[in-house]
């Protein structure tokens, strides 16, 4: 499915897309600071009650956005000299809005996904009796169970608990590995419906089947890396008070580099 004209994305992907995130961040700081001030804010606010959970809401459509902004960036402007010429003239609001639409679709899709994913865990837990193992637990009073009674009641939780444990882990990995392709086939929806719909492309035969092909598995093997330490180097960050403004700095690029990678995934594979 090829979409984009650059052929260094096809030919070297995680070097190209980092690249392109870096690109995208150095060719209009003052776009890249105001956007990170804004994130800033949002963070904080997090920790307010009640307006923490729309702040929470609002940054991650916003990271979508900005993500969904950085591909349409780089189709439209076909090469990397293209796109900065793109960026640089790139207005803040439009850079903020412009995609607030598919983003805010792709977001609550893959909300009602986790939702989904949820309820089919605490189900698996009920089913196996992992709620009345822990039922009974809770019931009893310190000092009426002997050290052996414990024993045998949290061996009968974690045997009950097992299959629910062992469907999170397998899904976790299964729909880790796939996720890079959907939301790369997300990123080039242009409307609510259409990326909400997207996100459900995570239970398609034919995204799985493009997954497991040699060039994917390692792009993605390269790309898990490249987002975990980066990652964790931002959490680190995060942690520290006068670190988060670079912390939030490193997310911003976070953001462009999963998505422009994600969407080089797409445009490499065959068959969807």
């Amino acid at each position: 499915m090829k979409i984009f004209s650059d052929e260094t994305l096809l030919q070297s992907p995680i070097k190209s897309s980092m690249n392109y995130a870096w690109t995208a961040m150095r060719s209009n700081w003052a776009n890249t600071l105001w956007t990170a001030l804004i994130l800033l804010v949002l963070i904080l606010a997090g920790a307010i009650p009640l307006v923490g959970l729309i702040a929470s809401i609002a940054q991650g459509i916003l990271l979508y956005s900005l993500g969904y902004w950085v591909v349409d960036r780089i189709k439209t402007g076909e090469t990397l000299e293209g796109f900065v010429q793109k960026v640089k003239a790139e207005k803040l609001g439009a850079m903020l809005s412009e995609k607030l639409a598919p983003a805010t679709g792709f977001y609550v899709g893959f909300m009602i996904f986790s939702l989904l994913m949820g309820l089919i865990t605490i189900a698996i837990l009920w089913a196996t009796g992992g709620f009345a193992a822990i039922a009974t637990t809770m019931q009893q009073q310190p000092g009426q169970m002997s050290p052996e009674q414990m024993e045998v009641f949290y061996a009968q939780i974690l045997a009950a608990s097992t299959p629910a444990l062992a469907f999170i882990l397998f899904t976790s990995l299964f729909f880790g590995f796939i996720w890079p392709l959907v939301y790369g086939y997300a990123l080039f929806q242009k409307s609510f419906g259409d990326a909400f719909n997207a996100v459900f492309m995570l239970f398609s035969p034919r995204f799985w089947r493009a997954a497991f092909t040699g060039k994917y598995f390692v792009t993605v093997a390269l790309w898990t890396l490249v987002v975990l330490g980066v990652g964790i180097i931002t959490g680190i960050c995060m942690a520290v008070i006068f670190l988060i403004p670079l912390g939030v700095l490193l997310l911003i690029w976070l953001v462009y580099f999963s998505a422009t990678l994600s969407a080089a995934t797409y445009n490499f594979s065959e068959g969807i």
